[in-house]
C-alpha cells in the first residue's frame, strides 16, 4: 500500500540540505557585505590610508586607490571559486556527497571563527583571509548540491526541490546583505556580525549531521588537483554533453542578468531618478520576493504537466517575461531626477507617490517573478540529464560558466559606464541577451526533444 510522500521541507532527503545551503548563503553575503560596509561606511579615512599603504607594497599595486578596495574584496571572494570549483566537482564524484557536506560545514565553523576574530578586533587583513577561504568553501557547495539533488529526489520532485532552494537562496542573499551592510554600522555592529556568523555556521553544521548517505559513483577515481587543467577537463565534459551544457548556459544567463539588475539599479535610482538607498532596498526586497514567488509558482505549474516533460514551456514564458518587462523599464523609465534643490535624494514615501515609479516597481517585480519561472526548470534539466558517473564534474563546469558570464557582464557594465552612457542603457544587456534566449526556448517548446533521465542513478 503506497503512502503519500512527506512535504520536502519535512523530508530528511531535503530539509538538511535546504538548511545548510541557506545558512551558507547567509554567511557568504553577511561576511562579504560587512567587509564592504567596513571599507565604505565605518572605517575612518586615516584607517583606509593605512590599509592602502600596506596594500601598495604588493607588486603592481603601487597606485592602488581607495575606490578599488570594494571591487578587490569582491574579487577575493570569487577568485578561489574559479580555482577550486572543478577540483570540488571531482571530489564530489569520488566521495560520498553527505560526507563532503559534513566536511564543508566543519570547515565553515573554523572559517567563521577566523572571521569573528577579524570583526572582533577590527582587523581588515584577517577578514580578507577569511573571505578568501569562504569563497573556496562555497566552491564545494555548488557542484555537490547539484549532484546530490537528483540522487536524493525523484524526477517528479526535482523542480519542486530546485524551486524551494533557488527561491529562498535569494531571500537569504538579501538578509545577508542587509545584515552585513547595516548591522556593521551599529554600535557594537562588528561583534554582532561575528556572533551571527558563528551561529549560522553551527546551524548548518547541525543540519549536515541529519543527511542520508549519498554514495559517490567513482570512489576509485584519481583527482587532478591542478586548477587550470582540472577546470579545462570539467569544461570538456560539458562540451561533450551539449544536452547538459545548454541548460547550464541558460542558468549562467539568469545570474548574469540578475547581476545587471543588482549593479545597474543603484546608479539608475540615485543618479537618474534621485532616490536614496532605502528606495533601492525597497525595490531589491520586492525583487527577491518576486524570484521566490516565481520559483514556488514554477513548482506548482510544473506539476500540471502542461508545459512539456521538462517544463521547457515555463522557461520560454519566464525569459519572455524578463525580456518584455525589462524592455518596459528601458523604454518608459524616467530620465528626470526628482532630487531636491540641494541635491537631496528622495525617500520611499516620495517614490511611492510618483505614478512612473509604480511602473518601475511593477516591472522589476514582474521581471523577477519571470526570472524564477525561467531558471528553476533549467536547473532541473541540467541535473536530470547529467550522466551520474560525471554529474558533479559537469555541475562544476556549470558553476565556472556561471562565474564567467557574471564577470563578462560586469566588464560590459564598466565599459558602458566609462562611455558615459545613461545608467538605464545598461538594461540593454538584459534586453538583447534575453531576446536571443527567448527565441531559442520558444523554438524548443515548439520542437521538443526527449533526453534520458538519470535521476536517482549512482
Amino acid at each position: 500500500m503506497s503512502t503519500k510522500p512527506k512535504p520536502l521541507l519535512r523530508d530528511r532527503r531535503f530539509w538538511p540540505l535546504f538548511a545548510l545551503i541557506q545558512t551558507a548563503t547567509f554567511n557568504d553575503n553577511a561576511l562579504k557585505n560587512a567587509l564592504i560596509g567596513l571599507l565604505t561606511f565605518v572605517l575612518s579615512a586615516e584607517a583606509i590610508q593605512e590599509i592602502l599603504v600596506v596594500a601598495r607594497q604588493v607588486p603592481f599595486a603601487e597606485n592602488l586607490q581607495a575606490g578599488s578596495l570594494v571591487p578587490i574584496a569582491a574579487f577575493i571572494f570569487t577568485m578561489p571559486f574559479l580555482l577550486v570549483c572543478a577540483i570540488a566537482g571531482q571530489i564530489a564524484d569520488k566521495v560520498d556527497r553527505s560526507v563532503v557536506f559534513k566536511r564543508i560545514k566543519t570547515a565553515e565553523i573554523f572559517i567563521m571563527l577566523l572571521a569573528a576574530a577579524g570583526f572582533w578586533f577590527m582587523n581588515i587583513w584577517v577578514l580578507a583571509v577569511s573571505l578568501f577561504f569562504m569563497g573556496a568553501q562555497s566552491a564545494f557547495v555548488s557542484p555537490t548540491k547539484n549532484a546530490v539533488l537528483p540522487q536524493w529526489l525523484s524526477e517528479d520532485e526535482l523542480i519542486a526541490g530546485n524551486g524551494l532552494l533557488n527561491g529562498f537562496v535569494f531571500v537569504f542573499v538579501l538578509v545577508g546583505m542587509v545584515a552585513g551592510l547595516f548591522v556593521i554600522g551599529m554600535d557594537g555592529g562588528p561583534k554582532i556580525i561575528a556572533v551571527l556568523l558563528l551561529v549560522f555556521a553551527l546551524l548548518g553544521w547541525v543540519a549536515s549531521r541529519f543527511q542520508p548517505e549519498a554514495p559517490a559513483p567513482n570512489p576509485d577515481m584519481k583527482i587532478n588537483y591542478e586548477p587550470v587543467t582540472a577546470t579545462w577537463s570539467a569544461l570538456k565534459y560539458s562540451f561533450k554533453s551539449p544536452h547538459v551544457l545548454r541548460p547550464m548556459l541558460g542558468i549562467a544567463w539568469f545570474y548574469a542578468f540578475a547581476n545587471v539588475i543588482i549593479l545597474a539599479l543603484p546608479e539608475y535610482l540615485k543618479t537618474t531618478m534621485g532616490y536614496d538607498r532605502m528606495v533601492l532596498i525597497f525595490i531589491l526586497m520586492f525583487s527577491t520576493i518576486g524570484i521566490l514567488v516565481g520559483s514556488l509558482l514554477c513548482s506548482k505549474l510544473a506539476k500540471t504537466g502542461k508545459w512539456g516533460k521538462e517544463s521547457i514551456g515555463l522557461t520560454a514564458l519566464g525569459i519572455t517575461g524578463v525580456f518584455l518587462f525589462t524592455l518596459d523599464i528601458y523604454l518608459y523609465g524616467s530620465t528626470t531626477s526628482v532630487a531636491g534643490p540641494a541635491g537631496e535624494l528622495q525617500d520611499v514615501k516620495y517614490f511611492w507617490e510618483q505614478p512612473g515609479s509604480k511602473r518601475l516597481f511593477f516591472d522589476v517585480l514582474m521581471a523577477s517573478i519571470c526570472g524564477g519561472l525561467y531558471v528553476v526548470p533549467m536547473q532541473a534539466m541540467a541535473q536530470r540529464r547529467a550522466d551520474p558517473e560525471i554529474r558533479a564534474r559537469l555541475m562544476s563546469a556549470g558553476a565556472v560558466l556561471l562565474n564567467l558570464f557574471v564577470n563578462v557582464v560586469t566588464i560590459l557594465l564598466i565599459v558602458m559606464a566609462s562611455k558615459n552612457l545613461p545608467p538605464k542603457a545598461q538594461f540593454l544587456i538584459i534586453i538583447i541577451g534575453s531576446a536571443f534566449v527567448a527565441a531559442y526556448t520558444l523554438y524548443r517548446t515548439l520542437n521538443p526533444h526527449e533526453y534520458a533521465s538519470h535521476v536517482g542513478e549512482v
